[in-house]
Order: C-alpha cells, then sequence, then structure tokens
C-alpha cells in the first residue's frame, strides 16, 4: 500500500486478502485469529481476537466460502505473517486451521523509492 517517513523513521503498509473455504458437509464457524507478524528490523508481533474484520463467518454447504480483506504495517520495508483460525463444528468441537507464512515485500515502481510525507 505504500509508506510513510516522519523524522528519522517509515512505516510500510501492506493490503492482504484472505479466502476461507468449507469442504466439508458439516458447517463450521470462525471463532478467533491468531497472527505472527515478523519484521526484518527483528521484531515479532502477535495478534489475537475474536473472529476477523469483526466477523465469525459461518461456512456451510449454502455458502462454503469467505473472503475479508485486512492491512498490516510494519517499521521494514519487508516480513512475513502467519497464523490460525480456530474454527467451531455445530457439535461444539473446535479446531486450527492454519494459514502457512506468506511475505511482506515492498517494491518501489521502476527503482523510485517511495516517496515520503511531510512530517505533520
Amino acid at each position: 500500500m505504500g509508506s510513510r517517513e516522519s523524522q528519522n523513521s517509515a512505516v510500510y503498509w501492506w493490503r492482504y486478502c484472505i479466502r476461507l473455504e468449507n469442504l466439508s458437509p458439516q458447517a463450521v464457524q470462525l471463532r478467533e485469529r491468531h497472527w505472527r507478524i515478523f519484521s526484518l528490523s527483528g521484531t515479532l508481533e502477535t495478534v489475537r481476537g475474536r473472529g476477523v474484520v469483526g466477523q465469525e463467518p459461518v461456512l456451510a454447504r449454502q455458502s462454503p466460502a469467505f473472503q475479508y480483506s485486512s492491512h498490516v504495517s510494519l517499521q521494514a520495508p519487508s516480513g512475513h505473517m502467519w497464523g490460525t483460525f480456530r474454527m467451531e463444528r455445530e457439535d461444539g468441537y473446535t479446531f486450527d486451521c492454519r494459514i502457512p507464512p506468506f511475505s511482506l515485500e515492498s517494491k518501489p515502481d521502476d527503482g523510485v523509492p517511495l516517496a515520503p510525507t511531510p512530517a505533520a
């Protein structure tokens, strides 16, 4: 999404999209998320919470897929993130759905650095 620089620090932003699809005949509901976000600056952040983007979607035969987008920021031009979604079946059984690591890479267009924004 870009970056912002102020004083001697920069913040880099990415938008990511996640699509979940239930291939089982049993309905499941997304209850919690657990993200690990690693920055090349050496930081590791953990984000936990109920649902995703304010929702706890049910994935069932009638609507087996759910897709959402969100964003993340780092204080380095690259990193990666991974995590799990806690899912719950109708019978109360819970399990974790693993989200494999994906890269967060800054690639300026045509070799031109991202423009700094004026300090407020």
